[in-house]
């Protein structure tokens, strides 16, 4: 059995999951890992918090096809990752500003698990009036119908462009002997807490406070976690065709940050190309673009909970403020040492991983 899907049974989770909207949370272990080309002794994946709809896509993701010229961009939720898939995009189809205006980013970059890990998909009435914004690319298929990335990205023409937060062990066990181009962007964990959970607010529906929300995490009961393992396992891992990133660096000097990215691409602009690709990525320019700031799906899910008022709050937007301290100001002094505590517990501060949570 590839996969094993275990009830939480925390007393705090089970008492409040259905007021903060967490029922079909699930820790999903995976049992085939013996191909990951990992580099930690004796290493058996944790298992990981998905939603119960994982079991009808888990295993088409771990036997599905890769191919060489595939871009793979793998984060924890919230890490950066619209803006690196922008970046990449832009920077792997001849800085194609207008299409990249015109298509959204869903369709040309798919989220290959998106579809089963929301919870207030849009009914079929509500895909016409949300128009093309979550449409394939390629046209497979005709509009109305249950939106569906992972089928997209199945079938999309290459070069196929795939973003993904699973783990190592859950991600296609082709992946390691194909070795297409990946990339892994980390946050810091302080700053990972709050947009996750303004995002899950927005986005997911989720009825819980900041404070509820990230004790949730730092007890590993959010999507995806646990976060630290997630790190971790990325930055051990042996797999030559692969980019690590990190958030805060790519704020301090985004021109370095393109200049890497198209230097693992192997593609050469101008000086003035990079000047606009950079001001293109400006967060500024991200949130006033409709083709990346999922503006209707929030407008869409605000008004299906009652919550219409807040569609102009920032807090709501998917695309917030971009910063890498935000969180001195959003998180109590409570909760900012519980978090460090919970890294120390995790990464001691003289483990080699303790730069990877700074």
């Amino acid at each position: 059995m590839t996969f094993e899907y275990i009830d939480i049974e925390d007393p705090v989770f089970k008492a409040t999951c259905r007021e903060r909207n967490e029922e079909d949370y699930v820790l999903v272990r995976c049992n085939d890992y013996a191909n990951v080309p990992i580099n930690l002794p004796n290493w058996t994946p944790d298992p990981v918090c998905l939603s119960r709809r994982f079991e009808q896509i888990g295993q088409t993701i771990k036997d599905m096809e890769v191919r060489p010229d595939d871009v793979w961009i793998v984060t924890y939720p919230k890490s950066g990752t619209t803006w690196t898939q922008e970046l990449i995009w832009l920077v792997c189809n001849g800085l194609d500003f207008q299409r990249a205006k015109d298509v959204p980013l869903d369709a040309r970059f798919p989220f290959l698990e998106q579809v089963y890990l929301h919870r207030h998909d849009p009914s079929a009435e509500a895909f016409n009036s949300i128009d093309l914004l979550f449409h394939s690319l390629s046209g497979l298929r005709d509009l109305p119908e249950p939106f569906n990335p992972l089928r997209d990205a199945l079938a999309m023409s290459s070069p196929r462009f795939i973003k993904t937060h699973l783990p190592p062990a859950f991600l296609p066990n082709a992946l390691w002997t194909v070795r297409p181009k990946l990339v892994y962007v980390r946050r810091n964990p302080k700053s990972v807490a709050v947009s996750y959970y303004n995002h899950s607010v927005s986005l997911h529906c989720y009825r819980g406070t900041l404070d509820q929300f990230v004790r949730s995490m730092m007890n590993e009961l959010v999507y995806y976690s646990p976060y630290h393992k997630h790190l971790i396992e990325y930055s051990e891992l042996r797999y030559p065709n692969m980019l690590s990133l990190c958030f805060e660096d790519m704020k301090r000097d985004l021109p370095g940050a393109i200049r890497q990215v198209c230097r693992f691409f192997d593609k050469s602009y101008t000086d003035e190309q990079l000047a606009a690709l950079a001001h293109h990525l400006d967060f500024g320019q991200m949130r006033q673009n409709t083709a990346v700031n999922r503006r209707q799906w929030i407008e869409y899910n605000l008004q299906q909970t009652n919550r219409p008022d807040r569609v102009n709050d920032n807090d709501m937007q998917f695309i917030r403020r971009g910063e890498t301290d935000g969180w001195k100001r959003e998180l109590s002094g409570e909760l900012i040492e519980a978090l460090d505590r919970w890294t120390v517990d995790r990464v001691p501060k003289d483990s080699k991983y303790a730069a990877l949570f700074q």
